[in-house]
């Protein structure tokens, strides 16, 4: 790779895998992410309980909702809505046990609310499998207001919050689960590269 291209701050994303000592699993995906679900489940079917949270929405409104429901015959739930996810998500690690493994699948932003849903249970971000489908859109930070405008796909985007005109960042926060923004023509008022869809 070449020099300076690797971007330290950048999460790495991996395949799903199940974790063998784990005592239970708990799956997580949305949209196209369904098929890192079916993917998870032609490496084997574990003996310890799975529970599996599928939204079926998303940009590209791709459903495997029906073939995983041929799969996963015990401990699927359908969500229409992440929101709904997201609060099952949270009601569940409340009553969970030591040994529970995460694994999420979806888009960054999906993944990143998944994390920051996990946090307060005692969760660290590290011990989440995740794997990127779906859409390359990133979260973005504004540094002026503190706005997170979603689903950016161009090098330059309008804030959510201050409607400043941003240049979208690589460096990411974990902390915050968006990269950061910054007022694009702070030095030169008014003049900007132009604009161009970059993370599809």
């Amino acid at each position: 790779m070449e020099r300076g291209y690797w971007i330290k701050s950048k999460p790495v994303y991996k395949s799903l895998t199940w974790h063998e000592h784990a005592t239970a699993h708990l799956v997580l995906a949305t949209g196209i992410a369904g098929m890192a679900v079916l993917k998870l489940f032609q490496q084997m079917h574990p003996v310890q309980p799975v529970t599996v949270l599928y939204g079926k929405y998303g940009q590209f409104e791709a459903d495997y909702s029906d073939t995983l429901k041929m799969v996963v015959t015990e401990g699927l739930h359908i969500y229409k809505f992440e929101e709904d996810l997201l609060a099952q998500l949270q009601v569940l690690l409340r009553d969970s046990h030591m040994g529970l493994r995460v694994y999420v699948a979806g888009s960054e932003g999906f993944i990143w609310d998944v994390v920051a849903a996990a946090k307060p249970f005692g969760i660290q971000e590290m011990d989440i499998m995740k794997e990127q489908a779906d859409t390359l859109s990133r979260s973005v930070y504004c540094v002026h207001c503190k706005a997170i405008s979603k689903y950016v796909t161009t090098n330059i985007t309008s804030c959510s919050g201050c409607e400043r005109m941003l240049f979208v960042r690589d460096h990411f926060s974990r902390h915050l689960g968006a990269y950061m923004g910054l007022m694009v023509d702070a030095e030169t008022p008014g003049e900007w590269p132009a604009i161009e869809e970059i993370y599809p």
